[in-house]
Parts: structure tokens; C-alpha cells; sequence
């Protein structure tokens, strides 16, 4: 199994694809959330597609343009992310925690949030068409505009939950 160190130092190497692995409970970002200290790492273009992702750290990573489809995101932080064009369509988001995190022109498209954590952030143009349990996330503070929901509508103007 890699851990967060090795993954970030191939990466910096020029790798890209990291579809399929096993990174269960790793830190990949190198920040400590619980203490409030985001390293901010790019991880942009990253393909952790299909990878299990359960419990990960990935607070403060930049995951512009990141493929994360069908990864299992089970309790994974990813908050203070920057999840610009970043396809997270199929992911398994059940208790995973998206706070604070920027999303625009986002794929959240049949992916499971039963329990999710989506507070105080802004969703621009994401698509959640065929997602699961959507009306179990916790919205506190969260705005959008222009997002797609699990039944196909589409919210255009401005929603504060």
C-alpha cells in the first residue's frame, strides 16, 4: 500500500494515474485538519479513479480537473478542496466531509452522499443528477447556483440552505 508521501512525491514527478489503488486512511494532502494546518497541495489533473479512499485526508488539496469517479470517499475529508471541473461521478461520499470546499462545474452525478458533510461552500454549476440520498447532506450555510439535482431539476438562481 502507498502512502501519502510516496503518492505525493510520484505525482511531483510527473505522474498521474493513480486509478484502482488502495490509499485507505492515508494522508495524502499532508495537512492536518483536525488542527486547522492546510498545506494546500496541488494535486490538479490527479486520476484516483476507482481508487478506496476510505478515511483519506485530502483537506486543502487543489483537485482542479481531478477524476475521482467511482472512488469510495467513505469518511474522507476533502474539506477546503478546490474540486474545480472535477469529475466525482459514482463516487461512494457516504459520511465524507465537503466543507468549505469550491465547486464549479463539478460531476457529482449519481454519486452517494447519505451523511455527507457539504456546509458552508458554494456549488457553481454542478451536476448531482441521479445522486443518492442528497436530502441527507448536511447544507448548513451552503449556496448554489445552477445545480442539477438527483430528479434533473435545476436550481438557477441563488438557494441558501
Amino acid at each position: 500500500m502507498m502512502d501519502g508521501e510516496e503518492l505525493r512525491r510520484r505525482y511531483a514527478a510527473g505522474e498521474r494515474d493513480f486509478s484502482g489503488l488502495n490509499l485507505r486512511g492515508v494522508n495524502i494532502s499532508g495537512s492536518e485538519p483536525m488542527e486547522d494546518v492546510f498545506i494546500n497541495i496541488d494535486l490538479s489533473g490527479i486520476n484516483l479513479s476507482g481508487a478506496n479512499l476510505t478515511g483519506t485526508i485530502l483537506a486543502g488539496a487543489d483537485l482542479t480537473d481531478a477524476n475521482l469517479s467511482n472512488a469510495n470517499l467513505t469518511s474522507a475529508d476533502l474539506s477546503q478542496c478546490k474540486l474545480i471541473r472535477a469529475n466525482l461521478s459514482g463516487a461512494n461520499l457516504t459520511k465524507a466531509c465537503l466543507d468549505v470546499v469550491e465547486f464549479m462545474d463539478t460531476d457529482m452525478s449519481g454519486a452517494e452522499l447519505r451523511s455527507a458533510s457539504i456546509t458552508q461552500t458554494w456549488l457553481g454549476n454542478t451536476n448531482m443528477s441521479g445522486a443518492k440520498h442528497v436530502s441527507n447532506v448536511d447544507w448548513t450555510g451552503t449556496r448554489v447556483r445552477g445545480l442539477v439535482l438527483e430528479d434533473g431539476s435545476v436550481l438557477n438562481d441563488d438557494h441558501d440552505w
